[in-house]
This record gives structure tokens, sequence and C-alpha cells, in this order.
């Protein structure tokens, strides 16, 4: 069953974000397993992402490979740990 995932990380500027994003090789053209969506924002407040994943197995195990990555960019740890939600029904414009 699909889930949406959602995570704070305090402080977080793009320009962290980014170099994760270039470290985990997660760019648009380079999809990780199991993610239908993903969408950050960055505020004054830090980094909010919310992800849309096939399950939430494939979640975790992104989440696996992801985490050592923004420790060493300096990724301080998440407010909270992520929310996971089961989707009830999604689509994708195609």
């Amino acid at each position: 069953m699909a889930v949406l995932m959602e995570i704070d990380f305090p402080g977080v500027t793009a320009e962290q974000y980014d170099e994760l994003d270039k470290r985990a090789g997660t760019r648009a053209d380079q999809l990780p397993d199991g993610v239908l969506f993903h969408c950050a924002s960055v505020s004054s407040a830090g980094l909010h992402v919310v992800d849309l994943w096939e399950s939430r197995a494939k979640f975790e195990a992104f989440m696996e490979r992801l985490m050592p990555i923004a420790a060493e960019v300096g990724f301080p740890q998440p407010k909270a740990p992520p929310q996971l939600t089961e989707v009830h029904y999604h689509f994708e414009r195609g």
C-alpha cells in the first residue's frame, strides 16, 4: 500500500538540500526506487519534505541509504520521526 511521508529538518538550507540531493543521486532523472512523488520546500524554519512512496518498505530502504549522507552534509536530526500515512487513493497526471 502506498504511504505519504512528511518530515521536517530544522535550519536546513536550500544549499544543504541540493548537496544532499547531488550526493545521493536523487535528481528527477535518477528517482529512488519506489518514490512516486517528491516535494521539498525551504523556509526560515528549515526543510519540509513530502513524498509519496509505493510502500513503507521502499521508503525505509531509501532512508537507510539517505540518512548517513544527510549527516555528512550537516543535516541536523529531524524535528520528529517521519510521519507516515497509508494512502487510500492517489493518481498521477500523465
